[in-house]
């Protein structure tokens, strides 16, 4: 019964009086127009707010999410910063995409700065779009060292296999190793910060009420759950490269082969966490951070091995719209009648039955062209069913 009621009590601190999602509000860059150019500050001795000048950093400081880790890393690498407002958007329409046909469809992201419930209580989802910002940014970043767009770092190291006489190593691989290291001071530092600041705080406390107790075991879980999802994300990535090859040779011919580490299309790396998702693990912690698998030492140790995601708090169904719990609804919801998939009208609509709706589109068609000079078009009407969720 004490188990219990502690569960309880950690569970509304995790929900109502602990502000989490920190390190993920800067996907709101996807919204932005932010022009990182260092010159008219350069150019300008009294640059800042008195000479009417703000830095770019200073913005997202104040209206994307940037915290202060974050802002000051803009502040000493402001070049850098458009390739994460380009992560920014990878990781949402990559999310979007996974997730389109199933009843959460990754629209609470684009909230951002302002994350509802489902991305601050250490759900499922929150351990999804952790691990793809994750895996975005460092694919973001990777990719930009391979192309020259950054003069931090170059091309990949050449693997460490020993290449067969078929081929031999050359080429600019994608520069996996600097984009992770990037990601875990942009990312992985602010929640070390929370970690570290919240243990200190009970280890050198010794008048830390029962709550405030409560409250630094609820910080610290989620702060370990969201470090080890990070991590998930940048191994999938990296297991995820692939070796690409060029021919060299007369006439076409592949006398000489070249072969370097690319990465694959974003979507491929998506789908990939996809299963992870699928097969989370549901986890609680202690006041020091230590993530503690609900069952099992086989679990324990398949938690440890950073193989799976892992979440706290259970998800809602998403069926019907609670803006407490991060629920959009299904509602309005186009959905697949033929299947019987995460996207079909049994499972989207949540048994609430469906509506058929028929669509009609007007276009131009059977187009030919009339004395070289103009073209004449019939007009053509189409119409189709859709299925809405009622």
């Amino acid at each position: 019964m004490a188990k219990v009621l502690y569960a309880v009590v950690v569970y509304v601190v995790l929900v109502f009086f602990v502000n989490f999602g920190e390190s993920i509000k800067w996907l709101s860059l996807q919204q932005s127009h932010l022009q990182w150019n260092l010159s008219s500050l350069n150019n300008n001795p009294g640059r800042g707010i008195r000479s009417g000048v703000r830095s770019p950093c200073t913005i997202a400081r104040r209206r994307y999410g940037f915290v202060k880790i974050q802002a000051k890393l803009c502040r000493h690498s402001m070049e850098v910063m458009p390739h994460v407002q380009a992560a920014a958007v990878l990781a949402s329409e990559t999310c979007r995409s996974v997730f389109m046909n199933r009843r959460w469809n990754c629209s609470s992201i684009f909230m951002a700065p302002f994350l509802p419930p489902d991305l601050t209580r250490a759900t499922r989802e929150q351990a999804y779009v952790y691990a793809i910002s994750s895996a975005a940014l460092t694919y973001t970043m990777a990719r930009a060292c391979s192309s020259g767009a950054l003069y931090h770092c170059t091309c990949a190291s050449k693997p460490p296999a020993v290449p067969n006489g078929q081929f031999q190593w050359g080429g600019c691989g994608d520069n996996v190793q600097w984009g992770a290291q990037f990601t875990r001071r942009f990312i992985d530092n602010v929640e070390k910060h929370t970690l570290e600041k919240r243990s200190k705080e009970i280890t050198d406390s010794k008048k830390v009420v029962k709550m405030q107790s409560d409250e630094a075991v609820g910080t610290n879980a989620v702060a370990a759950v969201n470090l080890h999802n990070n991590r998930v994300g940048r191994k999938v990535m990296v297991e995820s490269l692939r070796t690409q090859c060029k021919c060299h040779g007369v006439s076409g011919s592949c006398n000489i082969k070249t072969c370097w580490k690319a990465l694959p299309p974003m979507s491929e790396i998506g789908v990939r966490l996809l299963e992870k998702y699928t097969n989370a693990i549901k986890v609680y912690g202690d006041a020091f951070g230590e993530i503690i698998p609900e069952k099992t030492a086989k679990r324990v140790k398949k938690a440890a091995s950073t193989q799976l995601l892992v979440y706290i708090s259970k998800s809602p169904d998403y069926c019907t719209k609670d803006d407490k719990l991060g629920s959009f609804g299904t509602v309005g919801r186009q959905c697949n009648v033929s299947t019987s998939g995460p996207e079909s009208c049994r499972q989207l609509c949540c048994g609430r039955g469906y509506r058929t709706v028929v669509d009609e589109k007007i276009e131009r068609c059977q187009c030919k062209f009339y004395n070289c000079c103009y073209v004449k078009c019939q007009i053509c009407r189409t119409k189709t069913q859709v299925y809405e969720c009622l």
